[in-house]
């Protein structure tokens, strides 16, 4: 059973199909859903949770992953941002993720398996205009990274952090062209990702227990970091 927070971000809307092939999935969203729907997809509005289901399905389906795509960001330089805006942004991308691992982390310990996967960006550690919100919020993942997979080893609890680049979005279409050839330019794939890899590796971190406290760049090999 995989449980997705964010499950509107495109790159998961890409890969949903091949999870919902095999698996069970419970999206998470935060005001409204309007992707594609399947019976093994189980939807839930970020502040109505079901977690009796949660806890039900979890029986039935041993082994839960939790993956963390929630990726609220403010778009201002610091002086501009408001203090409502950064209260929202640490809820949407840091508090809630917490809050839900909470309720998850005791049915991943009775199972004895457990798989968190956090989703960050490569423009978080070489700083990026308009983000100082988000980036702070992104790089607290990986001191949560580093405690939650030492504070539940013995259960066969993974928790890594994966960096992703740039990939075919709406905030990708949204730069110049001259500044996307430019970006690309700094990878040595010189290509966009592709979401095809974001699956893989989800899957073979699920597979390898020994896949911990990691954080796993998937960017081109940007070389800005």
């Amino acid at each position: 059973m995989i449980i997705i927070n964010g499950i509107n971000s495109e790159i998961v809307r890409k890969i949903l199909p091949k999870f919902l092939k095999k698996d069970i999935v419970i999206g998470i969203f935060n005001t409204t859903y309007n992707g594609p729907r399947n019976k093994n997809l189980i939807l839930f509005k970020r502040n109505k949770v079901n977690f009796r289901k949660i806890e039900t399905l979890g029986k039935k389906n041993k082994k839960i992953s939790f993956l963390n795509f929630a990726a609220k960001r403010d778009e201002n330089l610091i002086i501009n941002t408001k203090k409502d805006q950064i209260k929202k942004i640490f809820e949407s991308n840091l508090s809630e993720p917490i809050n839900l691992l909470k309720k998850i982390l005791p049915h991943m310990i009775d199972n004895k398996f457990g798989r968190i996967i956090f989703f960050s960006s490569s423009t978080v550690e070489k700083g990026y205009p308009g983000n100082v919100a988000y980036s702070a919020t992104k790089s607290a993942l990986m001191g949560i990274t580093g405690t939650i997979s030492k504070e539940y080893k013995s259960f066969n609890i993974t928790c890594n952090i994966v960096s992703l680049g740039y990939f075919e979005t709406k905030m990708w279409r949204s730069l110049s062209i001259v500044k996307r050839s430019n970006l690309l330019k700094n990878t040595l794939s010189q290509k966009l990702c592709d979401p095809r890899s974001v699956y893989e590796l989800i899957k073979l971190i699920i597979k390898f227990r020994e896949i911990n406290l990691s954080k796993i760049y998937l960017d081109g090999g940007n070389l800005i970091r």
